[in-house]
């Protein structure tokens, strides 16, 4: 089974190029790839390398190049799409988080001579797909402001100060939310939506999200003042904000989030405007690359169905 690398130069700060330079030098022979030359490309060269008769798609770099790729392989029939793999080489690295999926590039290879492929759920928001968790409010506004300040800030850097911030003068919104045949109308400050757990670099916003059970976890935060918050946030690591009394926790098929105020949304940390959000769940739309073993940093979570695939590592000609 050959393999297709989408390869973000940028991500990272220079970690992607790296793990894809090491990769190489691990499997000792030239891999096929490209890289990424802006936003958006990453989803034009999935579709192309589907094209191209490629079964599996890895893409090397932070959840940005991973949203990107499948939202490019998400363009093709069920019957036509390739299997989707993630070399994390990015900021937060959230997606592998959630899956399990080994940082260590000498680990991460093992996977291409014992593969494993498990069916995983996938989010839409508005015609476009996700693979982790999205937000309304709170943290959609710390993305929003992290994009708008200058580049020459590194990226952790610029979130921890977007998130000083707002914590400071961020307010609670109205907004009115609906969960399958659930109806919510109040003030929040925020509501996240997870396929997936993880947001925001580790913080385990839905801690009982899965992306193989056919659901969304929303988790709605309620009108909490700045030292609630202060309070709480810590305990959003491990996820046992959700016990707060202002915490909601629902689960379903299909959400609707919408509001008079100006917000954001962010899905996968990038941000978009325009409320309101439709949400549909995508079940075992993808097959994504896994671990056979102990060999990843981390348990892949239980519930993702695995099966044994065909040894990956198929020389060819690099492209880029």
């Amino acid at each position: 089974m050959e393999t297709f690398f989408i390869v973000n130069p940028s991500a990272g700060s220079g970690r992607a190029m790296r793990a894809w330079r090491r990769l190489q030098e691990l499997v000792g022979a030239p891999l096929a790839g490209r890289f990424t030359k802006g936003l958006g490309h990453a989803s034009e060269l999935a579709v192309e390398a589907a094209q191209e008769g490629y079964p599996l798609v890895v893409a090397v770099g932070g959840d940005g190049t991973a949203n990107e790729t499948v939202n490019g392989l998400m363009q093709l029939p069920p019957h036509r799409r390739p299997a989707f793999g993630q070399l994390p080489a990015g900021t937060g690295n959230d997606f592998a988080r959630n899956v399990g999926l080994p940082r260590r590039v000498d680990q991460w290879a093992r996977m291409l001579r014992e593969p494993r492929l498990r069916s995983l759920d996938l989010g839409e928001v508005n015609g476009r797909f996700f693979l982790n968790a999205t937000g309304v409010g709170f943290d959609a506004e710390v993305a929003y402001l992290a994009d708008k300040m200058p580049t020459l800030i590194a990226g952790t850097f610029t979130y921890m100060v977007s998130l000083a911030v707002k914590l400071f003068t961020y307010r609670s919104q109205p907004m009115r939310i609906q969960v399958d045949d659930t109806r919510l109308e109040e003030r929040c400050f925020l509501t996240a939506v997870g396929n997936l757990p993880h947001i925001g670099g580790g913080i385990r916003i839905c801690p009982g999200a899965r992306a193989d059970d056919g659901l969304f976890e929303v988790v709605v935060v309620g009108d909490v003042s700045h030292l609630e918050v202060l309070r709480v946030l810590p305990r959003a690591f491990s996820g046992n904000h959700v016990t707060h009394p202002k915490v909601r926790v629902l689960a379903g098929r299909r959400v609707i989030i919408d509001s008079d105020a100006p917000l954001h949304l962010q899905a996968d940390g990038e941000v978009f405007s325009g409320l309101p959000a439709h949400f549909e769940v995508h079940p075992a739309a993808l097959q994504l690359l896994v671990p056979a073993s102990a060999a990843a940093s981390e348990p892949a979570p239980a519930a993702l169905q695995d099966e044994a695939a065909p040894s990956l590592i198929q020389p060819a000609s690099p492209d880029g």
